[in-house]
């Protein structure tokens, strides 16, 4: 697949060891064309510092090399002179073979007090640049985990997220923070396509501070992905989606006047999305993706059904519960019941019950534990699930 990266107003891509490193400069160039005759093939691009650094390269001399990193002239992409030359000395452009984690699987510019990241499969090097006669010095931060899944990686602000051999983390520059263990790991493992790792895409919403991956799961076809599980960075929290798309990546909006709506649509009912979305405002960050029919959307349609499971409570006496009242605000909200006398019992669902004029799903039910499934259609409009109030008292000890 292509990688992309955008240095100034150039934009510069690679995809592996088949083709030359290519860009496109905006406002000028009407197709891409390669970057430089000098420059290695590669698997992997990023912007550190002032340079642009190719990853897992292949030249005409030493062919492919998985675990080689190799940058261009200072403040010059297009500028890639002889290794170990006095022209690429006195433009601080070289390469490092790194002897530690296997391939080169991403690279990723600031992180932390670092300069950039090279994630291997194996291990995760932070670069800092310190100038010539070694422009970048390597050191090892994490020597036990690197990533399976290129595409995983997410740069976002002072953090990296990624997925290892054992699942999610958030990689500081000083190490790894596990953010999936207990959590996550064993289901997202359990309905992964191991054979499509690099069918695993990450990207970030800066604005609801939350990372998706969308990856093959159970029922894929092909490998195309059709699962997206989420990670809230700022509450912690864990979520999932049943979504099929091509791929995910964060994008900036491209932004329409009044009358380039015509373009879209001839009656103002019939628009995709409201007038204050920022679908319609330039350079906004959002997150978009390709379908399956290859083309170019935004998750800004109707809301999908959304399902919230509370955590079982009770023990060790009974409990009589009459109802359950869901704090969601707004949306079609329906509540199901689900109890269970033992911890080793099967759990028994109990409706799903829609909710009165008070606002309380009606049940009458009598058992020690008890978790509730909270229900909003799809097509609702809400924003907040608050949690769910229980009515129920207790039934004595068994």
């Amino acid at each position: 697949t292509w990688e992309f990266i955008k240095y100034g107003e150039t934009v510069i891509c690679c995809n592996g060891h088949t083709d030359a490193i290519q860009n496109f400069v905006l406002g000028t160039d009407s197709a891409f064309s390669t970057l430089s005759g000098d420059a290695p093939k590669a698997k992997h691009l990023a912007v550190i510092g002032n340079f642009v650094m190719a990853g897992n390269t292949s030249d005409g001399v030493d062919g492919s090399v998985g675990n080689r990193i190799w940058w261009c002239a200072i403040d010059d992409p297009t500028s890639w002179p002889t290794i170990a030359s006095a022209a690429a000395a006195a433009v601080q452009s070289d390469r490092l073979d790194i002897p530690v984690g296997g391939h080169v699987q991403a690279l990723t510019g600031a992180i932390g007090g670092l300069d950039g990241a090279v994630f291997c499969e194996r291990a995760i090097h932070r670069l800092q640049y310190q100038g010539p006669p070694a422009p970048f010095g390597r050191y090892v931060v994490d020597q036990s985990r690197g990533t399976p899944a290129p595409n995983s990686v997410v740069n976002i602000g002072t953090n990296a997220f990624y997925l290892a051999e054992d699942g999610f983390y958030s990689f500081t520059g000083a190490g790894s923070i596990p953010v999936g263990a207990e959590r996550v790991n064993k289901w997202f493992f359990s309905q992964l396509d191991a054979v499509y790792y690099h069918r695993i895409y990450g990207a970030a919403d800066p604005i609801n501070h939350v990372v998706f991956w969308l990856f093959p799961g159970s029922g894929s076809t092909n490998g195309t992905p059709n699962r997206i599980i989420m990670y809230n960075w700022a509450v912690d929290r864990w979520s999932y989606a049943e979504i099929t798309a091509e791929m995910i990546f964060e994008d900036l909006t491209v932004g329409y006047t009044m009358e380039g709506l015509d373009a879209i649509t001839v009656s103002m009912e019939t628009l995709p999305f409201s007038l204050d979305s920022r679908v319609w405002m330039a350079g906004k960050l959002a997150l978009s993706a390709f379908g399956t029919d290859k083309k170019l959307a935004r998750f800004t349609g109707t809301s999908l059904e959304a399902t919230i499971e509370t955590a079982e409570t009770g023990g060790p006496g009974l409990s009589l519960v009459n109802g359950v009242r869901p704090y969601v605000d707004g949306g079609t909200v329906t509540v199901g019941l689900k109890h269970r006398l033992l911890p080793t019992g099967t759990e028994v669902l109990v409706g799903p019950n829609a909710i009165d004029a008070n606002g309380q799903a009606n049940f009458t039910v009598n058992d020690r534990y008890h978790r509730s499934q909270v229900v909003v259609a799809a097509g609702g409009t809400w924003t907040h699930a608050q949690g769910v109030e229980y009515d129920a008292a207790p039934e004595g000890i068994v």
